[in-house]
Protein backbone atom coordinates (compact mmCIF):
# COMPACT_ATOMS: atom_id res chain seq x y z
CA UNK A 1 0.00 0.00 0.00
CA UNK A 2 2.87 2.26 0.91
CA UNK A 3 4.29 2.05 -2.88
CA UNK A 4 0.35 2.62 -4.23
CA UNK A 5 0.60 5.59 -2.65
CA UNK A 6 3.52 7.10 -3.42
CA UNK A 7 2.62 5.98 -7.07
CA UNK A 8 -0.90 7.91 -6.76
CA UNK A 9 0.84 10.90 -5.14
CA UNK A 10 3.27 10.91 -7.86
CA UNK A 11 0.89 10.38 -10.96
CA UNK A 12 -1.37 12.92 -9.45
CA UNK A 13 1.83 15.44 -9.60
CA UNK A 14 2.48 14.97 -13.32
CA UNK A 15 2.19 17.40 -15.87
CA UNK A 16 -0.94 17.46 -17.99
CA UNK A 17 -1.13 14.91 -20.71
CA UNK A 18 -1.95 16.33 -24.48
CA UNK A 19 -3.47 14.14 -26.96
CA UNK A 20 -2.98 15.28 -30.58
CA UNK A 21 -5.19 14.17 -33.18
CA UNK A 22 -5.51 15.76 -36.81
CA UNK A 23 -8.70 14.59 -38.58
CA UNK A 24 -11.08 16.34 -41.09
CA UNK A 25 -14.02 15.18 -43.37
CA UNK A 26 -17.36 13.36 -42.31
CA UNK A 27 -15.44 9.60 -42.80
CA UNK A 28 -12.47 10.56 -40.23
CA UNK A 29 -14.11 12.32 -38.05
CA UNK A 30 -16.49 9.46 -37.53
CA UNK A 31 -13.81 7.13 -37.02
CA UNK A 32 -12.05 9.85 -34.55
CA UNK A 33 -15.69 9.51 -32.55
CA UNK A 34 -16.75 6.00 -33.06
CA UNK A 35 -13.00 4.24 -32.60
CA UNK A 36 -10.58 6.89 -31.53
CA UNK A 37 -12.21 8.12 -28.77
CA UNK A 38 -14.53 5.73 -27.94
CA UNK A 39 -11.48 3.17 -26.98
CA UNK A 40 -9.57 5.73 -25.10
CA UNK A 41 -12.54 6.58 -22.83
CA UNK A 42 -12.46 2.76 -21.82
CA UNK A 43 -11.67 2.08 -17.96
CA UNK A 44 -7.90 2.05 -18.00
CA UNK A 45 -7.51 4.27 -20.39
CA UNK A 46 -8.20 8.14 -20.20
CA UNK A 47 -10.34 7.86 -16.95
CA UNK A 48 -7.70 6.03 -15.68
CA UNK A 49 -5.51 9.63 -14.79
CA UNK A 50 -5.13 11.14 -11.73
CA UNK A 51 -3.88 14.47 -12.82
CA UNK A 52 -5.40 17.38 -13.44
CA UNK A 53 -5.13 19.67 -16.76
CA UNK A 54 -5.18 17.52 -19.37
CA UNK A 55 -6.63 18.27 -22.89
CA UNK A 56 -7.24 16.68 -26.01
CA UNK A 57 -6.03 18.49 -29.15
CA UNK A 58 -7.95 18.52 -32.18
CA UNK A 59 -7.13 19.87 -35.92
CA UNK A 60 -9.51 20.41 -37.73
CA UNK A 61 -11.79 22.52 -39.83
CA UNK A 62 -14.62 24.73 -38.18
CA UNK A 63 -17.43 22.93 -40.04
CA UNK A 64 -15.84 19.54 -38.40
CA UNK A 65 -15.39 21.16 -34.99
CA UNK A 66 -18.91 22.29 -34.72
CA UNK A 67 -20.21 18.58 -35.92
CA UNK A 68 -18.19 17.13 -33.25
CA UNK A 69 -19.63 19.42 -30.67
CA UNK A 70 -23.28 17.65 -30.97
CA UNK A 71 -22.05 13.85 -30.78
CA UNK A 72 -22.60 12.56 -27.12
CA UNK A 73 -19.18 10.72 -27.01
CA UNK A 74 -17.43 13.84 -27.01
CA UNK A 75 -19.88 15.44 -24.02
CA UNK A 76 -18.49 12.32 -22.18
CA UNK A 77 -14.97 13.18 -23.34
CA UNK A 78 -15.81 16.72 -21.85
CA UNK A 79 -15.82 14.77 -18.93
CA UNK A 80 -12.16 14.01 -18.37
CA UNK A 81 -10.06 16.54 -20.44
CA UNK A 82 -10.50 20.34 -22.27
CA UNK A 83 -11.33 19.52 -26.04
CA UNK A 84 -9.03 21.74 -27.71
CA UNK A 85 -9.41 23.31 -31.28
CA UNK A 86 -6.90 23.92 -33.46
CA UNK A 87 -7.88 25.28 -36.99
CA UNK A 88 -6.76 24.04 -39.87
CA UNK A 89 -8.30 25.07 -43.48
CA UNK A 90 -10.02 22.21 -45.14
CA UNK A 91 -7.60 20.79 -47.80
CA UNK A 92 -8.88 20.68 -51.14
CA UNK A 93 -9.17 17.71 -53.56
CA UNK A 94 -5.67 17.92 -54.64
CA UNK A 95 -3.69 18.58 -51.30
CA UNK A 96 -1.27 16.34 -50.20
CA UNK A 97 -3.12 14.79 -47.06
CA UNK A 98 -0.01 13.60 -45.75
CA UNK A 99 1.45 17.08 -45.31
CA UNK A 100 -2.35 18.47 -44.88
CA UNK A 101 -1.86 16.00 -41.44
CA UNK A 102 1.65 17.52 -40.59
CA UNK A 103 0.57 21.04 -40.84
CA UNK A 104 -2.02 20.24 -38.08
CA UNK A 105 0.31 18.14 -36.38
CA UNK A 106 2.87 21.07 -36.10
CA UNK A 107 0.54 23.38 -34.43
CA UNK A 108 -0.34 21.34 -32.00
CA UNK A 109 3.22 19.76 -30.81
CA UNK A 110 4.03 23.88 -30.72
CA UNK A 111 1.36 24.37 -27.98
CA UNK A 112 2.47 20.89 -26.33
CA UNK A 113 6.27 22.22 -26.06
CA UNK A 114 5.16 25.84 -25.10
CA UNK A 115 3.12 24.22 -22.08
CA UNK A 116 5.82 21.86 -21.09
CA UNK A 117 3.22 19.40 -21.31
CA UNK A 118 3.07 15.38 -22.16
CA UNK A 119 2.02 14.72 -25.85
CA UNK A 120 0.44 11.74 -26.97
CA UNK A 121 0.23 11.35 -30.97
CA UNK A 122 -2.62 9.68 -32.39
CA UNK A 123 -4.42 9.32 -35.43
CA UNK A 124 -8.43 8.84 -36.22
CA UNK A 125 -8.71 6.11 -37.84
CA UNK A 126 -7.18 4.14 -34.52
CA UNK A 127 -8.49 1.69 -31.69
CA UNK A 128 -6.04 1.67 -28.78
CA UNK A 129 -5.84 -1.13 -26.62
CA UNK A 130 -7.62 -0.97 -22.65
CA UNK A 131 -4.90 -0.40 -20.88
CA UNK A 132 -2.76 2.14 -22.74
CA UNK A 133 -3.35 5.04 -21.09
CA UNK A 134 -2.32 4.10 -17.66
CA UNK A 135 0.44 2.54 -19.07
CA UNK A 136 1.20 6.11 -20.31
CA UNK A 137 1.24 7.23 -16.62
CA UNK A 138 3.33 4.29 -15.07
CA UNK A 139 6.09 5.65 -17.35
CA UNK A 140 5.51 9.11 -16.83
CA UNK A 141 5.83 8.80 -13.15
CA UNK A 142 8.85 6.78 -13.56
CA UNK A 143 10.44 9.48 -15.66
CA UNK A 144 10.50 7.90 -19.05
CA UNK A 145 10.63 10.43 -21.60
CA UNK A 146 9.84 8.81 -24.55
CA UNK A 147 7.41 5.84 -25.28
CA UNK A 148 7.10 3.97 -28.54
CA UNK A 149 4.59 1.03 -29.72
CA UNK A 150 4.93 -0.61 -33.09
CA UNK A 151 2.56 1.09 -35.64
CA UNK A 152 1.21 -0.99 -38.30
CA UNK A 153 -1.53 -0.95 -40.81
CA UNK A 154 -4.33 -3.27 -40.97
CA UNK A 155 -7.12 -4.09 -43.33
CA UNK A 156 -10.06 -1.92 -41.93
CA UNK A 157 -12.76 -4.57 -43.95
CA UNK A 158 -11.51 -8.33 -42.56
CA UNK A 159 -10.46 -6.69 -38.75
CA UNK A 160 -14.26 -4.90 -38.26
CA UNK A 161 -15.03 -8.87 -39.60
CA UNK A 162 -13.21 -9.88 -36.97
CA UNK A 163 -14.46 -7.40 -34.46
CA UNK A 164 -17.83 -8.08 -34.94
CA UNK A 165 -16.97 -11.71 -34.24
CA UNK A 166 -16.17 -10.69 -30.70
CA UNK A 167 -18.99 -8.70 -30.35
CA UNK A 168 -16.87 -5.63 -30.02
CA UNK A 169 -17.58 -3.20 -32.50
CA UNK A 170 -18.70 -3.38 -36.78
CA UNK A 171 -17.31 -0.31 -39.05
CA UNK A 172 -20.90 1.33 -39.05
CA UNK A 173 -20.53 1.28 -35.17
CA UNK A 174 -22.12 4.62 -33.80
CA UNK A 175 -20.30 4.25 -30.24
CA UNK A 176 -19.93 8.45 -30.75
CA UNK A 177 -23.86 8.44 -30.75
CA UNK A 178 -24.76 6.14 -28.17
CA UNK A 179 -21.98 7.76 -25.85
CA UNK A 180 -20.71 4.17 -25.08
CA UNK A 181 -17.04 3.63 -24.55
CA UNK A 182 -15.37 1.11 -26.79
CA UNK A 183 -13.43 -1.47 -24.19
CA UNK A 184 -11.21 -3.83 -26.28
CA UNK A 185 -7.93 -5.53 -24.50
CA UNK A 186 -4.40 -5.74 -26.17
CA UNK A 187 -5.16 -9.44 -27.08
CA UNK A 188 -8.23 -9.62 -28.78
CA UNK A 189 -6.85 -6.24 -30.83
CA UNK A 190 -4.24 -9.05 -31.42
CA UNK A 191 -6.59 -11.93 -32.26
CA UNK A 192 -8.44 -9.51 -34.69
CA UNK A 193 -5.09 -7.96 -35.89
CA UNK A 194 -3.23 -10.78 -37.03
CA UNK A 195 -5.92 -12.20 -39.32
CA UNK A 196 -6.28 -8.45 -40.88
CA UNK A 197 -2.98 -7.42 -41.73
CA UNK A 198 -2.77 -4.97 -44.94
CA UNK A 199 -1.06 -5.62 -48.00
CA UNK A 200 1.14 -3.18 -46.53
CA UNK A 201 1.51 -5.32 -43.06
CA UNK A 202 1.66 -8.49 -44.92
CA UNK A 203 4.60 -8.58 -47.31
CA UNK A 204 6.60 -7.71 -44.21
CA UNK A 205 6.52 -11.96 -43.31
CA UNK A 206 9.99 -13.25 -43.21
CA UNK A 207 8.50 -16.31 -44.07
CA UNK A 208 6.65 -15.56 -47.30
CA UNK A 209 7.29 -15.64 -51.11
CA UNK A 210 6.30 -12.05 -51.41
CA UNK A 211 8.40 -10.78 -48.38
CA UNK A 212 9.40 -7.51 -48.72
CA UNK A 213 10.72 -5.30 -45.66
CA UNK A 214 9.62 -1.78 -46.84
CA UNK A 215 9.22 -0.59 -42.51
CA UNK A 216 9.66 -3.77 -40.76
CA UNK A 217 9.95 -7.99 -40.53
CA UNK A 218 7.45 -10.25 -38.87
CA UNK A 219 7.40 -13.88 -37.91
CA UNK A 220 4.55 -16.20 -36.82
CA UNK A 221 5.01 -17.88 -33.52
CA UNK A 222 4.00 -21.95 -34.31
CA UNK A 223 1.18 -22.37 -32.38
CA UNK A 224 0.37 -19.44 -30.69
CA UNK A 225 -1.54 -17.23 -32.46
CA UNK A 226 0.82 -14.23 -32.37
CA UNK A 227 3.53 -12.54 -34.38
CA UNK A 228 7.53 -10.98 -33.07
CA UNK A 229 7.72 -8.24 -34.71
CA UNK A 230 10.83 -6.02 -35.52
CA UNK A 231 9.93 -2.51 -36.51
CA UNK A 232 11.03 0.77 -38.09
CA UNK A 233 8.10 2.43 -37.75
CA UNK A 234 6.86 3.84 -34.60
CA UNK A 235 4.19 5.89 -32.82
CA UNK A 236 4.79 8.22 -29.89
CA UNK A 237 2.23 7.52 -27.77
CA UNK A 238 4.54 9.73 -25.28
CA UNK A 239 6.67 12.64 -25.45
CA UNK A 240 7.98 14.54 -22.47
CA UNK A 241 8.08 18.20 -24.13
CA UNK A 242 9.60 19.70 -20.50
CA UNK A 243 12.79 17.00 -21.77
CA UNK A 244 12.89 19.22 -25.24
CA UNK A 245 15.20 21.96 -25.09
CA UNK A 246 15.06 23.40 -28.61
CA UNK A 247 11.53 22.20 -30.37
CA UNK A 248 12.90 20.82 -33.86
CA UNK A 249 9.76 20.39 -35.70
CA UNK A 250 11.20 20.52 -39.31
CA UNK A 251 10.50 17.22 -39.76
CA UNK A 252 6.59 18.52 -40.50
CA UNK A 253 7.96 20.73 -43.65
CA UNK A 254 8.13 18.38 -45.87
CA UNK A 255 8.16 15.01 -44.15
CA UNK A 256 5.47 13.58 -41.20
CA UNK A 257 5.53 13.11 -38.20
CA UNK A 258 6.04 9.77 -37.81
CA UNK A 259 9.73 11.03 -39.31
CA UNK A 260 12.53 11.34 -37.57
CA UNK A 261 10.83 13.63 -35.35
CA UNK A 262 11.54 12.15 -32.27
CA UNK A 263 15.70 11.59 -33.01
CA UNK A 264 15.48 15.37 -33.51
CA UNK A 265 14.37 16.31 -30.58
CA UNK A 266 15.54 13.16 -28.41
CA UNK A 267 19.19 12.05 -30.08
CA UNK A 268 19.92 8.53 -28.75
CA UNK A 269 20.82 9.78 -25.58
CA UNK A 270 16.65 10.10 -24.24
CA UNK A 271 15.08 7.98 -21.53
CA UNK A 272 13.16 5.54 -24.03
CA UNK A 273 10.56 2.91 -23.78
CA UNK A 274 10.32 0.72 -26.39
CA UNK A 275 6.70 -1.24 -25.81
CA UNK A 276 7.38 -5.08 -26.55
CA UNK A 277 4.69 -6.90 -25.25
CA UNK A 278 0.46 -6.58 -26.21
CA UNK A 279 -0.54 -6.92 -22.87
CA UNK A 280 0.77 -3.15 -22.65
CA UNK A 281 -0.49 -1.25 -25.35
CA UNK A 282 -1.53 -2.35 -28.63
CA UNK A 283 -2.26 0.27 -31.49
CA UNK A 284 -4.70 -1.32 -34.41
CA UNK A 285 -4.56 1.61 -37.31
CA UNK A 286 -6.62 0.55 -39.98
CA UNK A 287 -7.14 1.52 -43.80
CA UNK A 288 -9.53 0.12 -47.08
CA UNK A 289 -7.53 -2.72 -47.98
CA UNK A 290 -7.55 -1.12 -51.66
CA UNK A 291 -5.53 1.65 -50.62
CA UNK A 292 -2.36 1.84 -50.84
CA UNK A 293 -1.85 -2.18 -51.70
CA UNK A 294 1.49 -3.69 -52.20
CA UNK A 295 1.81 -6.56 -54.00
CA UNK A 296 1.70 -10.55 -52.42
CA UNK A 297 2.43 -12.03 -56.03
CA UNK A 298 5.67 -14.82 -54.99
CA UNK A 299 8.87 -13.24 -56.30
CA UNK A 300 10.80 -16.10 -57.50
CA UNK A 301 14.21 -14.86 -56.49
CA UNK A 302 13.12 -15.41 -52.92
CA UNK A 303 11.50 -19.03 -53.45
CA UNK A 304 14.69 -19.88 -55.02
CA UNK A 305 16.68 -22.92 -53.45
CA UNK A 306 20.17 -22.08 -51.27
CA UNK A 307 19.74 -18.61 -51.78
CA UNK A 308 16.18 -17.46 -51.56
CA UNK A 309 17.07 -17.10 -47.80
CA UNK A 310 20.12 -15.01 -48.25
CA UNK A 311 18.05 -12.53 -50.97
CA UNK A 312 16.02 -12.03 -48.09
CA UNK A 313 18.65 -11.04 -45.69
CA UNK A 314 20.34 -9.15 -48.74
CA UNK A 315 16.45 -7.05 -48.56
CA UNK A 316 16.64 -6.65 -45.44
CA UNK A 317 20.09 -5.74 -45.39
CA UNK A 318 19.22 -2.64 -47.87
CA UNK A 319 16.32 -1.65 -45.98
CA UNK A 320 18.33 -1.23 -42.86
CA UNK A 321 21.14 0.99 -44.59
CA UNK A 322 18.26 3.15 -46.35
CA UNK A 323 19.07 6.78 -44.61
CA UNK A 324 15.35 7.20 -44.42
CA UNK A 325 15.24 5.61 -41.05
CA UNK A 326 16.85 7.47 -38.05
CA UNK A 327 19.25 5.96 -35.80
CA UNK A 328 17.16 5.63 -33.08
CA UNK A 329 14.72 3.61 -35.33
CA UNK A 330 17.86 1.70 -36.54
CA UNK A 331 18.98 1.28 -33.21
CA UNK A 332 15.75 -0.14 -31.41
CA UNK A 333 15.16 -2.51 -34.67
CA UNK A 334 16.88 -4.99 -32.65
CA UNK A 335 13.86 -4.95 -29.77
CA UNK A 336 11.65 -7.66 -30.89
CA UNK A 337 7.98 -7.01 -29.93
CA UNK A 338 5.45 -9.59 -28.90
CA UNK A 339 2.10 -9.30 -30.40
CA UNK A 340 0.07 -12.24 -28.68
CA UNK A 341 -3.38 -12.88 -27.92
CA UNK A 342 -2.73 -15.64 -24.97
CA UNK A 343 -0.67 -16.64 -22.61
CA UNK A 344 2.61 -16.86 -23.84
CA UNK A 345 4.60 -20.38 -23.94
CA UNK A 346 7.86 -18.92 -23.62
CA UNK A 347 9.79 -22.46 -25.05
CA UNK A 348 7.82 -21.25 -28.49
CA UNK A 349 8.22 -17.55 -28.35
CA UNK A 350 11.77 -17.96 -27.37
CA UNK A 351 12.97 -20.25 -30.10
CA UNK A 352 10.98 -17.59 -32.86
CA UNK A 353 12.84 -14.83 -31.58
CA UNK A 354 15.91 -16.61 -31.74
CA UNK A 355 15.43 -17.70 -35.22
CA UNK A 356 14.50 -13.95 -35.85
CA UNK A 357 17.84 -12.70 -33.58
CA UNK A 358 19.73 -14.46 -35.65
CA UNK A 359 18.96 -12.89 -39.05
CA UNK A 360 19.29 -9.89 -37.65
CA UNK A 361 22.77 -10.18 -35.69
CA UNK A 362 23.96 -11.78 -39.61
CA UNK A 363 22.39 -8.68 -41.30
CA UNK A 364 24.19 -6.27 -38.86
CA UNK A 365 27.83 -8.03 -39.07
CA UNK A 366 27.34 -7.26 -43.20
CA UNK A 367 26.65 -3.70 -41.31
CA UNK A 368 29.09 -3.55 -38.86
CA UNK A 369 31.64 -5.64 -39.68
CA UNK A 370 34.30 -6.41 -37.09
CA UNK A 371 37.06 -9.06 -37.75
CA UNK A 372 38.86 -9.67 -41.14
CA UNK A 373 36.02 -12.62 -42.33
CA UNK A 374 33.32 -9.91 -41.18
CA UNK A 375 34.37 -7.33 -43.75
CA UNK A 376 34.85 -9.86 -46.88
CA UNK A 377 31.01 -10.69 -46.41
CA UNK A 378 30.46 -7.18 -46.26
CA UNK A 379 32.39 -6.58 -49.33
CA UNK A 380 30.71 -9.21 -51.45
CA UNK A 381 27.42 -8.01 -50.19
CA UNK A 382 28.11 -4.29 -50.88
CA UNK A 383 29.61 -5.85 -54.28
CA UNK A 384 26.66 -7.55 -55.23
CA UNK A 385 24.30 -4.82 -54.39
CA UNK A 386 26.42 -2.59 -56.82
CA UNK A 387 26.69 -4.94 -59.44
CA UNK A 388 22.65 -5.37 -59.26
CA UNK A 389 21.90 -0.98 -59.29
CA UNK A 390 24.81 -0.52 -61.91
CA UNK A 391 22.99 -3.48 -64.44
CA UNK A 392 19.07 -1.65 -63.35
CA UNK A 393 20.41 1.55 -64.44
CA UNK A 394 21.63 0.22 -67.41
CA UNK A 395 18.52 -1.14 -68.10
CA UNK A 396 16.74 1.87 -67.41
CA UNK A 397 18.98 3.99 -69.52
CA UNK A 398 18.78 1.61 -72.69
CA UNK A 399 14.75 0.69 -72.53
CA UNK A 400 13.34 3.50 -74.18
CA UNK A 401 15.52 2.83 -77.03
CA UNK A 402 14.85 -0.97 -76.47
CA UNK A 403 11.21 -0.43 -76.34
CA UNK A 404 10.82 2.17 -79.23
CA UNK A 405 13.17 0.02 -81.51
CA UNK A 406 10.99 -3.23 -80.54
CA UNK A 407 7.57 -1.11 -81.04
CA UNK A 408 8.45 -0.42 -84.67
CA UNK A 409 10.04 -4.43 -84.98
CA UNK A 410 6.18 -5.29 -84.13
CA UNK A 411 4.74 -3.10 -86.41
CA UNK A 412 6.54 -4.37 -89.10
CA UNK A 413 5.71 -7.90 -88.66
CA UNK A 414 2.16 -7.34 -88.14
CA UNK A 415 1.69 -5.65 -91.37
CA UNK A 416 3.66 -8.65 -93.62
CA UNK A 417 1.73 -11.23 -92.23
CA UNK A 418 -1.44 -9.09 -92.97
CA UNK A 419 -0.43 -8.38 -96.61
CA UNK A 420 0.96 -11.87 -96.84
CA UNK A 421 -2.24 -13.22 -96.14
CA UNK A 422 -4.24 -11.00 -97.87
CA UNK A 423 -1.97 -12.04 -101.47
CA UNK A 424 -2.36 -15.41 -100.65
CA UNK A 425 -6.17 -15.41 -100.69
CA UNK A 426 -6.19 -13.33 -103.58
CA UNK A 427 -4.21 -16.10 -105.19
CA UNK A 428 -6.30 -18.64 -104.37
CA UNK A 429 -9.66 -16.52 -106.18
CA UNK A 430 -11.10 -15.35 -102.77
CA UNK A 431 -13.80 -13.07 -104.35
CA UNK A 432 -13.59 -10.65 -101.05
CA UNK A 433 -10.01 -10.40 -101.61
CA UNK A 434 -10.39 -9.71 -105.07
CA UNK A 435 -12.60 -7.00 -104.70
CA UNK A 436 -10.46 -5.53 -101.79
CA UNK A 437 -7.13 -5.59 -104.34
CA UNK A 438 -8.71 -4.31 -107.15
CA UNK A 439 -10.83 -1.59 -104.80
CA UNK A 440 -6.64 -0.64 -104.08
CA UNK A 441 -5.16 -0.38 -106.92
CA UNK A 442 -7.85 2.20 -108.61
CA UNK A 443 -7.84 4.18 -105.77
CA UNK A 444 -3.43 4.14 -105.69
CA UNK A 445 -3.74 5.20 -109.29
CA UNK A 446 -6.35 7.83 -108.39
CA UNK A 447 -3.83 9.16 -105.84
CA UNK A 448 -1.21 9.05 -108.68
CA UNK A 449 -3.40 11.28 -111.30
CA UNK A 450 -4.21 14.11 -108.11
CA UNK A 451 -8.06 12.96 -108.44
CA UNK A 452 -10.59 12.27 -105.26
CA UNK A 453 -11.64 8.22 -104.87
CA UNK A 454 -15.10 8.88 -102.81
CA UNK A 455 -15.81 5.03 -103.42
CA UNK A 456 -16.23 3.57 -99.79
CA UNK A 457 -13.41 0.49 -98.97
CA UNK A 458 -15.11 -2.83 -99.12
CA UNK A 459 -14.40 -5.11 -96.18
CA UNK A 460 -11.05 -6.29 -95.48
CA UNK A 461 -10.04 -9.76 -96.19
Amino acid sequence: MVEDGAFIAKARALRPFYFIVVAWGDRYTDFLLNFCIASLLSPNNIPALLNSGNKFLIATTDEDWARMQSRPIFQILKQYVEPVFIRIPRPSATSNFCMSASMGHKLATHMAYEDRAYGALLVPDQIVSDGTVASLQRHAVDGYQVVLTAWLRFGEEPLFEQLKLMGKATLDSCSGDESRPLTVTGRQLVSAGIRSFHSQTACYEWNASYFEPLAAVWWHVPEENGVIVHSLNWAPMLIDYDAVEHHDSSTMDNWTIDGDYIHRNFGLNGKVHVVQDSDEMMLVSFGPLNVGPQSLAPRSKFATPFIGKWMKELALHETLSNPIFDPLKQQIFTRPVYWHSRDINQEKWSTTENEALGIIKKINKYRFPKGALEHFMAFNVKSVIKIRDTTIRYKRAIFPYYDYSYRIYRHIVCIIRIVTRRVGLLLLGNRLALRWWWWRLRKLKSGLAGQPFPEPQPPAP
